[in-house]
């Protein structure tokens, strides 16, 4: 003789408390694991444009040392190093715009660091392109040509960067520009700050 036990309304109840815990944890933790991988996502995609925006500074800095390397005058190598320098201004531009939308803070650096570096470059382009074609290899060494040691202001721009990531990303503009300072990496005196909030 079999007994069936029917499980009472007690039971049912619990049952149904315990499952729909179950059910509801999972959906909690897929959104949760949804969450976590687009914001791991957007922080290697942040991260690649800042690298990109770090490796325009570098260019814009190595450009007038391509142009007095040049080897000739001849109209392929002067087109070769137009381009190249309109090619440059492209994605200056871009990075520009990109950072202005994603951190107002941050940008401020990247004027001020561009700023700063607009009037040495301006003038090794000119001593560049005024100076003769190289002939041979002891001419490839440049005697102190060129915008000097910039590699401070490449590492104000990598420091600022690293407050759009981590904690520091959760920081108010003000606050972001106010800790640059203290560190000694704050932009040029008498530019003007972000609002709270920005």
């Amino acid at each position: 003789m079999t007994v069936y036990l029917a499980a009472g309304p007690a039971q049912q109840s619990t049952l149904t408390t315990v499952v729909l815990a179950l059910l509801s944890s999972t959906v909690v933790a897929g959104i949760i694991a949804h969450i976590l991988t687009g914001l791991r996502a957007g922080a290697a995609a942040r991260r690649d444009r800042y690298a990109a925006a770090v490796r325009v500074l570098v260019a814009r800095i190595e450009y007038p040392y391509r142009i007095r390397r040049r080897t000739d005058n001849e109209p392929v190598t002067l087109a070769a190093l137009a381009s190249t320098g309109h090619d440059l201004q492209e994605r200056l531009a871009e990075a520009r715009a990109w950072i202005a939308a994603e951190s107002r803070a941050i940008s401020e650096v990247f004027d001020t660091c561009l700023t700063e570096l607009d009037q040495p470059f301006k003038q090794a382009c000119q001593n560049a392109w005024s100076s003769p074609a190289v002939n041979g290899p002891e001419q490839m060494n440049l005697n102190g040509f060129g915008l000097g040691n910039q590699q401070a202001l490449i590492s104000r721009m990598e420091f600022a960067i690293g407050y759009r990531f981590g904690l520091g990303r959760l920081m108010p503009g003000w606050l972001v520009l106010r800790r640059l300072k203290h560190h000694g990496h704050s932009p040029a005196p008498g530019t003007a700050h972000p609002a709270p909030g920005s």
